[in-house]
């Protein structure tokens, strides 16, 4: 959390030294988008039963988007809802077990951007960091699949939040005065802090690997023991590609 805030404080100082160079001014709308996991967020749901990815696939995105323009600077705030899921064979030992899973991603966004205005021309491309703040929830139910304590109900996932940067390229394309299309492609490291395991601590059921978030290493993982499988930290990213519609004041 001392690494967030001392994040936040950083962004603000860019942002307020740009002050003095421009007017300043505001947009905000709706932004709709696509989010691919990557890194170990990725993978098939085979890879979630053996506890080594989260085996998610691509899902839409959506929420809200406001800048204030501070002449090349731009400070961005952002709020968006991600639902991304898959299903398929649980394990190929058990050809017909089946597996559903689904996360849910809200996130909190607030950073900064830097513009590369192009004279005469509406089109102005940027590049811009963010601070990620993130809550991440879920279900998962899996079906004809052996394993200690696994059932065929439908289970939650704890919801859990964490902290990380986002990496972004995009272009603003202004109509008017007033009225702003925005497009950009952005790079999330959603847990790049706090990453935890709040599994049961020398459990004897396999289904306690799945009901949190489990992105940090089981303490008592072993190769030999098969409720204990997730051997390793993992790292949940994001690439989105967004289209934000931004009304200027």
């Amino acid at each position: 959390m001392k690494r967030a805030k001392i994040l936040v404080s950083l962004l603000l100082i860019i942002l307020i030294s740009g002050v003095s160079y421009s007017q300043l001014s505001f947009k905000i709308g709706p932004m709709i988008g696509l989010a691919s996991p990557t890194v170990d967020y990725s993978g098939d749901v085979k890879d979630f039963y053996a506890g080594t990815k989260y085996g998610l696939r691509s899902g839409m995105n959506f929420g809200a988007l406001s800048k204030v323009v501070l002449g090349p600077l731009n400070g961005r705030l952002s709020v968006s809802y991600a639902s991304i899921d898959n299903s398929g064979v649980a394990s190929t030992d058990q050809p017909n077990s089946t597996l559903t899973v689904n996360n849910s991603i809200f996130m909190f966004t607030l950073g900064t951007e830097f513009g590369f205005g192009i004279p005469f021309s509406p089109v102005k491309p940027y590049a811009g960091i963010d601070l990620l703040i993130s809550s991440i929830s879920g279900s998962f139910k899996f079906n004809q699949t052996n394993g200690s304590g696994i059932t065929n109900d439908e289970k939650s996932i704890k919801s859990a939040s964490r902290t990380g940067l986002g990496f972004a390229m995009g272009a603003e394309i202004t109509f008017g005065k007033t009225f702003t299309m925005d497009l950009s492609l952005r790079y999330n490291l959603i847990n790049l802090f706090g990453k935890s395991y709040e599994g049961v601590t020398n459990s004897n059921n396999r289904v306690d690997a799945y009901t949190s978030l489990n992105d940090a290493a089981d303490p008592n993982y072993s190769a030999t023991n098969s409720n204990h499988p997730v051997g390793n930290d993992r790292s949940i990213a994001t690439i989105q590609i967004q289209l934000g519609i931004l009304f200027g004041f």
